[in-house]
């Protein structure tokens, strides 16, 4: 296949991993121009700029409609933590990310578009913070996870069920062991990222940046298997 993926910092750390788990089997490189996608390969690109959601969408379709869209199989584009906070109106930000699919969905019907969830930070949920809520203190660490969190509900209720959703902020609130990372926030529990699986509290160390490609892997060959998802622009281009 030919792939496209849009994305900032925690996603150079999946690309980065992705080149390690995949060796020479795959063609992992960063651009996002329209003639590498003449041959199969991951082409991955900075898209907008982080703090603003909107520009990434209109990145992402901008390139899509510089010629990318022609030739590629598979495309998806991921927000990332500081997009989203707790002064974000998420209602806003999701219909705008529809619009936005919707319409490349249309204009370009042989493309696969998968959905990403945004990615998580790593927030404390010990006794002493919820103490601090119960006394109505302010964490805005907390609430703008619990934001976070409600943007992916809005992802995986609108696409969970289509097989095009690649749920990152799942892979990245679950221990190796399947158990979740999460704490309680005004009776809901909210995801949070596993804290051995960064350094920083946002990006992704080793282990778990191979984990996440490990599993967009698994989402690209379930498009494979899927061969109506790519037979038409498979034959317009006379591929077997």
């Amino acid at each position: 296949m030919r792939v496209c993926f849009g994305h900032q910092s925690v996603g150079a750390n999946i690309m980065k991993a992705l080149s390690t788990l995949t060796g020479n089997h795959l063609e992992v490189i960063e651009n996002n121009g329209a003639e590498v996608l003449q041959r199969p390969v991951f082409a991955h690109f900075r898209v907008g700029q982080n703090g603003d959601p909107f520009s990434k969408f209109q990145a992402f379709a901008q390139v899509i409609d510089s010629g990318v869209g022609e030739r590629v199989d598979v495309a998806l584009f991921k927000l990332c933590y500081v997009d989203i906070t707790a002064n974000t109106d998420i209602d806003t930000l999701f219909l705008n990310y529809q619009s936005t699919m919707a319409l490349l969905g249309e204009k370009y019907p042989k493309i696969v578009f998968l959905h990403v969830t945004v990615p998580l930070m790593c927030v404390g949920g010990g006794i002493m913070d919820w103490l601090r809520e119960k006394a109505g203190c302010v964490n805005r660490q907390r609430e703008d996870q619990a934001r976070r969190h409600a943007y992916n509900q809005l992802l995986r209720g609108a696409y969970g069920s289509s097989g095009r959703l690649f749920d990152l902020a799942e892979v990245e609130a679950t221990y190796p062991d399947g158990r979740p990372s999460c704490f309680h926030y005004h009776g809901d529990l909210v995801p949070t990222l596993v804290p051995e699986y960064t350094e920083d509290g946002g990006h992704l160390n080793q282990r778990a940046a191979e984990l996440v490609a490990a599993r967009l892997l698994s989402c690209l060959v379930k498009v494979v298997n899927e061969p109506a998802l790519l037979m038409t622009s498979r034959h317009a281009e006379g591929q077997p």
